[in-house]
């Protein structure tokens, strides 16, 4: 595991947390009207990643980038699987593994410290798996993908809940990216999912854009950032969250090209 890239998770997983109502990923509301709580919201995104999953009893599951297993403790608690979550972060795989799990729940999840880029397990080894918003933290997206088509059995989904961009950012707004987002690939192109995806040998088969559904999280993410600051008692540490909050406000209120959606493909 890179110590740069554990040292990231280790830092950022509690701030997200308290900002997410207890997931690391952005929540999802009907529209304007739904008052939906975070939890409520950030709980309804996994259950749309599950759906899609379409997970069966008995099967296996891969969560790529668990973080500290909030996903994967939901979705046991409603289906008859077993999860392997995996995250480069030991930090996380200790939280996630520190999860209570009751006797009576329908399904099992257990996890483990592994790179997505070099996925250990052999060849069609699950029969689902799912990525909320850890791919735009891998620097070789091509091998990630590559791995995680290497261990589903032919028939297994793969849904992907993810940040993209709608078209290429120009020179100034790639320079703020890379200072804001040192883990985030500008390239996270739709077309590039796409294109990656086929040459792992999956088949895309639904793409649903949900930007307006998750918007409302972005102010709340933000939020968290400066409230991490004003708690630092480390000067350089508390400017950092200011700035990635500063930065946030931006990329996330004026930058059309952000979108977020849910892509599912089939390993044939």
């Amino acid at each position: 595991m890179s110590g740069e890239v554990g040292t990231f998770y280790n830092r950022h997983t509690d701030v997200y947390d308290a900002a997410l109502g207890g997931n690391i990923h952005v929540g999802y509301w009907a529209d304007e009207a739904d008052d939906s709580t975070m939890r409520v919201a950030t709980d309804r995104l996994t259950d749309l990643v599950a759906e899609r999953v379409a997970p069966a009893e008995g099967q296996h599951l891969i969560d790529v980038g668990c973080g500290h297993g909030s996903t994967a403790a939901r979705i046991v608690a409603d289906h008859a699987v077993r999860i392997t979550g995996v995250s480069v972060s030991d930090y996380q795989v200790e939280l996630a593994n520190s999860r209570r799990q009751s006797p009576d729940q329908p399904g099992r999840a257990t996890f483990r410290l592994a790179d997505a880029m070099e996925l250990p397990f052999p060849d069609e080894s699950f029969d689902g798996a799912y990525a909320i918003e850890s791919l735009m933290h891998m620097k070789d997206k091509e091998a990630a993908l590559g791995h995680i088509a290497r261990v589903l059995r032919p028939g297994g989904r793969l849904v992907i809940a993810e940040h993209h961009l709608d078209g290429e950012l120009d020179l100034p707004d790639v320079a703020r990216m890379a200072d804001a987002y040192a883990f985030f690939k500008l390239s996270l192109t739709d077309d590039l999912y796409r294109r990656l995806l086929r040459e792992a040998g999956l088949k895309v088969v639904d793409h649903t854009d949900i930007t307006e559904n998750v918007r409302r999280s972005y102010d709340s993410m933000t939020r968290a950032w400066r409230d991490a600051a004003s708690r630092e008692a480390d000067s350089e540490a508390a400017r950092e969250w200011e700035t990635a909050a500063d930065l946030g406000e931006w990329f996330f209120g004026a930058v059309p090209q952000l979108r977020y959606g849910l892509l599912t493909a089939v390993r044939p």
